[in-house]
Parts: C-alpha cells; sequence; structure tokens
C-alpha cells in the first residue's frame, strides 16, 4: 500500500484548541503542521503551488533536528531508506583525499538525502495523519487583530486562526507586518550550478564508472579556490552542486536553467572525474542559483504576536552552513512547544519566547555558514594536511547535540519572564564560550575580500 494511501496512527497530546494556518507546504511548513498535529493544535495548511512538486537536490538535515521526528511513528524509518550513507569524503581540488567525516552525533547519523525525496516523505506522511493542503492559494498580504492572525490571498480570500506561519520562504510578504520594511538582499558574490538526474547512464562513462567502482552510495567534497563541488550519489540518482563566484548572470530562482557548459569552466584543471559528471547532465541543463545574503533578522513576530515567520521567511543559510534546513526543522518544534506550555490564552508571548529562545543560536549558525565557506575557499593546504578537521568538520557540536522542542519546555517559563518583564536571561543553545554580538554580511564580506580571518571566541566548531 503506497504511503499516500495509509493511515498513520499517531498519538497526539491533548487539545489545546489552538488554531494554526500554516502558509506554505515546503519543509518547514510540513515539519510545523506534522508536530503542532502531534502536540495537539488544530493546523491548516495553504500553499501557492497549485500542486504538489518535487524540487531540489541534495539536502542535509542534523541530528538536532531529527530528535523531535524520531517521536513521529514510522517516518524515520520511512525516510532513512532513501538516505545516503552518513559520511562526507572530503577531496582536495586535484582528487587527493582529505578524509572520510561522519555526519552526526553518537546517538544519532544526520540524514543526507534528495531534497525532493524528502519532501514527498513529508507531504505524505502529513496526508497519512490525516492533514490536508489546499494547493493554489497565493497569499499576498498578512494582518491581525488583538485575538486573531490572518493572510489575504490573491483573489481577496481571507484565512484566519489564532497564530499563523508564515513558512513561505524568502520571498514572504510578512515582512510588512512584523518588520514593516524589506530588507533588501545582498550577494554574496557566489551562485551555485546544481543538477540531478538518474545515475544509470553516467555510469556508462568509464571515468565515472571507475571512480565508483563498488559503489553506490557516496558523498563528496571537493575543495579549490573560490569554488567547490559536492557530488551526491545513490542508488538511482546522482546530484551535483558546484559553488564558484558568480559573474552577475545568476538569478535567485528555482526555474532559470543554463548551460552546463559554463561550469565546466570551473573544473577543467580539476579531478578528471568532476567534468565528466557535469558532462553527462541529461541536455547539458543546470539550475544557475544566485546566492544571496540577508542580514540576520532578529525580529519574526507581528506586533500583535499573531503572525510569526518560520524557516526561510525568517532567516536564510548559504549552502555551506549544512544548517539551513534543520534550523527550519528546529523552528517547527521550538514553537509547538512553546504553544502547548503557554495555551491558548498566552499565544503572543509564546511566538516572542519562541522568537527569543531561537535568534541567537540562529544567527551563528548563520555566520558558521560564511566562516566554512571561507575556509574552503581559502584552504591552507599545509595546515589542512596536519589537521583535516578544519575543512572535514564545520558544523559545530552545539548545532548537532540541540534538542530544540526540551530546550523550549525547559527554558519557557524563565525565558517569558525575560519577554514579560525584562529579568535576565541568557541562552545556553548557542555557541560554547561565545557571548552573542550583532552582526552583519557587509562586514563579513569587507573582511573577506581584504583576506582578513573571521575570529570569534568560542568553540564554533
Amino acid at each position: 500500500m503506497a504511503l499516500a494511501e495509509e493511515e498513520i496512527r499517531m498519538d497526539r497530546d491533548p487539545s489545546t484548541n489552538i488554531s494554526i494556518l500554516i502558509v506554505g507546504a515546503g519543509l518547514a511548513g510540513l515539519a510545523a503542521a506534522i508536530e503542532c498535529y502531534r502536540k495537539g493544535h488544530n493546523v491548516r495548511i495553504v500553499e501557492r503551488n497549485p500542486k504538489f512538486e518535487e524540487l531540489g537536490d541534495f539536502i542535509a538535515i542534523g541530528p538536532s533536528a531529527l530528535r523531535t521526528p524520531s517521536k513521529w511513528p514510522g517516518f524515520l524509518d520511512r525516510v532513512r531508506k532513501h538516505s545516503h550513507d552518513p559520511c562526507s569524503h572530503v577531496f582536495k581540488y586535484d582528487g587527493t583525499p582529505v578524509g572520510v567525516f561522519r555526519m552526526g552525533t553518537p546517538d544519532q547519523d544526520s540524514l543526507g538525502m534528495s531534497r525532493a525525496i524528502l519532501h514527498r516523505q513529508l507531504w505524505e506522511y502529513a496526508r497519512g495523519i490525516g492533514l490536508q493542503v489546499e494547493f493554489g492559494t497565493t497569499i499576498e498580504s498578512y494582518y491581525e487583530t488583538d485575538e486573531k492572525g490572518g493572510a489575504i490571498d490573491s483573489t481577496g480570500k481571507k484565512f484566519e486562526a489564532d497564530i499563523v506561519f508564515a513558512a513561505d520562504g524568502v520571498g514572504s510578504p510578512s515582512w510588512s507586518l512584523i518588520t514593516g520594511h524589506k530588507d533588501k538582499p545582498i550577494t554574496s558574490g557566489y551562485a551555485v550550478y546544481r543538477a540531478t538526474f538518474p545515475v544509470g547512464p553516467v555510469l556508462e562513462n568509464p571515468v565515472v564508472a571507475r571512480e565508483y567502482e563498488g559503489l553506490d552510495d557516496r558523498i563528496s567534497l571537493y575543495i579549490g579556490h573560490n569554488t567547490h563541488i559536492v557530488i551526491a550519489r545513490s542508488k538511482t540518482t546522482i546530484s551535483w552542486m558546484l559553488t564558484y563566484k558568480e559573474d552577475g548572470s545568476a538569478t535567485e530562482s528555482w526555474s532559470k536553467t543554463v548551460s552546463a557548459h559554463s561550469a565546466l569552466n570551473h573544473v577543467k584543471d580539476w579531478y578528471p572525474f568532476l567534468p565528466e559528471v557535469i558532462k553527462a547532465t541529461p541536455g547539458m541543463r543546470a539550475l544557475d542559483w544566485k546566492l544571496m545574503w540577508r542580514n540576520p533578522q532578529p525580529k519574526w513576530v507581528s506586533p500583535k504576536g499573531r503572525v510569526l515567520q518560520v524557516g526561510d521567511s525568517a532567516h536564510s543559510f548559504l549552502p555551506s552552513s549544512g544548517s539551513g534546513a534543520t534550523m527550519a526543522w528546529e523552528d517547527a518544534f521550538s514553537i509547538a512547544a512553546c504553544l502547548q506550555v503557554a495555551g491558548k490564552d498566552d499565544i503572543p508571548t509564546a511566538a516572542r519566547v519562541h522568537n527569543a529562545l531561537r535568534f541567537e543560536r540562529v544567527s551563528s549558525a548563520q555566520k558558521m555558514g560564511f566562516k566554512a565557506r571561507e575556509v574552503w575557499h581559502h584552504t591552507d593546504w599545509d595546515a589542512v594536511a596536519k589537521n583535516p578537521d578544519l575543512v572535514g568538520r564545520t558544523i559545530g557540536k552545539w548545532i548537532m547535540e540541540h534538542d530544540p522542542e526540551q530546550y523550549a519546555v525547559d527554558n519557557y517559563e524563565d525565558c517569558r519572564k525575560h519577554v514579560i518583564s525584562g529579568t535576565q536571561f541568557r541562552n545556553t543553545n548557542g555557541v560554547p564560550g561565545y557571548t552573542y554580538k550583532p552582526w552583519d554580511i557587509s562586514t563579513l564580506a569587507e573582511a573577506s575580500e581584504k583576506g582578513e580571518p573571521i575570529i570569534d571566541e568560542g568553540e564554533w566548531v
């Protein structure tokens, strides 16, 4: 029986009578919907696409975002059937091995797999527990009253709930209500070519076949000056993602494809296996995605506390962080717990507590992504020869070992007092030994251009 047709029995917590409207049925929105349902909240989901669409290539979810889904009956067993071996094979651009690095913690491996497959698994699981997505609903604005949050679609129809989650990505119109201004995205100076296709025909190439002899699953990272490429091969598909110094032609769009021939220029003197994989791309067409920075935005909650940004609408990440999807799922599990603790009569406070519990952690994770890219693109290979972890371990233990659901429960009351009356509260879910300091991307970019290292106290990795 297909999962889409199967009823999944999930034990729900007692009803909170809290109604939640989730705008966006992507990874963040669906994870939030499933967990909020489990917590006893009432969930409604709307999505602008006219039907379910599988998009994306390789994605990684860290252990911190897998502890809560481990409580969803059967979910992790299902998705791990489609996941890669949880190891990253790291190489110098010429093919020299650096090392093999296990991704995760001793009790929980990271989940590396096709984003498209993970998205479908989430969608089918949500359907299995009785949740439905209202497709073809394009939300154009948000509003709120003292008692309700609301959203208005392109036809003028209004949707209301006790609280609204804006899980509609970097282009979310929720900024108008939440901050009153829209920060202009800043180019990172880089873009990424990305493509996913069946692995079978690629293995007819003798160079590729020799590379994968005896292997049917491998995640590989090749590092060069101002460029890196990730290749994720499974039994059925192969994905490649090449991050490069862009020339201004890329766009931030899932729909723009370009000739993959241009990607070959960035690896022409690299390990011969790499250009052969690119040449195998069907039709030699690849997505060319412009990597844009958005400064950390401390405020994710509307003035009356009835609309909350979740995932990319609150905080976008560079792929080099390896933590964008992880942070989006953490958001989902944190707010679901906060609402349960607060109850229906204190929803605005729950949203503000969630924001306060998470902002510094998320902002530090964003900064870590910049640090990782700098290490990869300006590698000191003599230093790496002595310590391969410099390029192989770029996600800190402080990210992987966290439990966002339990953290919200344990710290809710102290943080609530801080939010309500300004009592002292300090988060413990960030970088050990580091006192959070506001930052912006322009400052980091200027330092990078000058060749100045980004140095912070604390144990970042």
